[in-house]
């Protein structure tokens, strides 16, 4: 049996801790932390204490830990969107192998100076696009490859980000201010613009892009709303983005919990909307309960160290960003925007990404001469259905709720599983950095059709992006 891989974390954050180290701890015959790079104390010595690293091997930040020798065999990048051109570069020249957490960077240069400098070097990289390694999606391609469709004609794919979520990291959080971060289609589709070239196989030849920030100005904001929502705001009944209704209460989780297609979430999302008191006493002695009432992952984590405190969580809002009125914040992001795509074969694809859904997930459809597909990858429920032009039958798949499931309805474990079997058992992965980089072509193509008002001819858009490596 191979032993386990050894591996350095940059950013024990959401994404780092939560969910591959989570992989870890669950696998420990194929991958363990020995050493992490954090700058905030509490989530460093945590990380530490939960997959039991000596403190010699904590570091503040990702320089520190490369002064060392090589003490890993791969790094796990999951540093802000801007920190990744330069975390990752000095990664690969100490001479480790790394999973970077999408997007690649947040500029299209850095994206391809990161590629080919592993390629370059001969180190293996892997970008985090986790949607490859969902059932649901696997099954999707695997239904094209089968040709059940027949001619594929047309795919129309949605991103819809629930109206919280969308103000939580978009308005309010870390990726609000392209400058501090990434344009939005990047930052949050990149990985579904590389499930269209994943599904057709082919490369796109025209695209045009159309968005804005809409809604979340200070002209939209109600009448004597305050900076923060914990000031008394006049709305707080029926605002959607009261943040204590999101962060204390966890209103959108329990309902998402209560249209789950398990009746027994279901019952249990329900009774805590309405019975939260219930659910608590409940929770004394059924032990599964505890994970909705003291709940302490995202977003909550994000706020505060200690997330299933609420008056911790109550001082954050009162004086961190995530308390502020989504009126009256310093974000620019856009919060909808659609990309038209035409592919070689004459494909015609359709991204939409908007922020004001009622509830999270993707919707897919593709149509094609034989059959159409349509398919959903919800928050609380996802299926397939292929309906079928000639005999009108409909085949349909359900599967497990993404509520109760690891981290993107099983794509984080999925990753994770791939990553590690390409470093102990030399099996090609999934997915390469190189085809992960067609995406960001695309997102970068689509912003400057978005911003310019102008068609983007994609063998034009990369010829000048060689440009970009001179």
């Amino acid at each position: 049996m191979a032993e386990p891989i050894t591996a350095l974390l940059f950013g024990a954050g959401a994404r780092g801790a939560e969910a591959y180290g989570s992989y870890a701890l669950a696998n420990p015959g194929q991958i363990k932390f020995v050493a992490v790079a954090e700058p905030r104390r509490t989530r460093r010595e945590k990380f530490a204490h939960d997959h039991g690293i000596p403190a010699d091997r904590c570091y503040s930040s990702w320089q520190e830990a490369l002064e060392s020798k090589r003490i890993a065999d791969v790094v796990l990048n999951c540093t802000q969107d801007q920190m990744h051109a330069e975390s990752g570069l000095a990664a690969i020249a100490a001479g480790y192998d790394m999973l970077l957490e999408k997007p690649i960077s947040h500029t299209l240069k850095d994206s391809i100076k990161i590629v080919r400098t592993a390629d370059q070097q001969g180190r293996f990289l892997q970008i985090c696009h986790v949607l490859r390694f969902t059932d649901l999606f696997q099954k999707v391609k695997e239904f094209l490859d089968e040709n059940r469709l027949g001619q594929i004609l047309a795919i129309s794919h949605r991103e819809n980000v629930a109206s919280w979520h969308m103000a939580h990291s978009y308005v309010r959080g870390n990726w609000r201010h392209e400058q501090d971060s990434s344009p939005m289609i990047l930052a949050k589709c990149c990985h579904d613009l590389d499930l269209l070239i994943w599904f057709t196989g082919e490369p796109v030849v025209n695209l045009t892009s159309f968005g804005s920030l809409g809604h979340f100005k200070a002209e939209n904001a109600p009448q004597g709303a305050p900076k923060r929502c914990t000031d008394g705001c006049p709305v707080e009944a029926t605002c959607p983005f009261f943040a204590p209704a999101i962060y204390i209460d966890l209103v959108p989780f329990k309902y998402a919990i209560s249209q789950s297609s398990n009746p027994i979430y279901s019952l249990l999302g329900s009774q805590a909307l309405k019975n939260p008191r219930l659910i608590t006493a409940f929770a004394r002695v059924i032990p599964p309960l505890q994970e909705l009432t003291e709940y302490k992952g995202w977003p909550r984590s994000v706020l505060c160290d200690d997330p299933g405190n609420e008056r911790a969580l109550l001082k954050a809002l009162q004086e961190g960003p995530y308390g502020r009125c989504v009126y009256h914040c310093d974000n620019d992001v856009v919060d909808h925007q659609v990309v038209d795509m035409e592919f070689k074969s004459g494909i015609t694809a359709t991204l939409t990404m908007q922020g004001h859904s009622h509830e999270e997930g993707r919707t897919l459809r593709i149509d094609g001469s034989s059959a159409t597909l349509l398919a959903k990858f919800g928050f609380h429920r996802s299926y397939i259905e292929i309906h079928d032009h000639r005999t009108m039958g409909i085949e349909h798949i359900e599967y497990p709720n993404n509520v109760v499931r690891a981290g993107h309805g099983g794509g984080d474990y999925g990753l994770m599983q791939d990553f590690v079997n390409s470093m102990q058992r030399g099996n090609p992965p999934t997915t390469s950095a190189r085809e992960s980089l067609e995406s960001h072509y695309l997102a970068f193509a689509a912003e400057e059709s978005r911003n310019g008002q102008k068609q983007i001819d994609m063998l034009d858009f990369h010829q000048e992006s060689l440009g970009l490596t001179t």
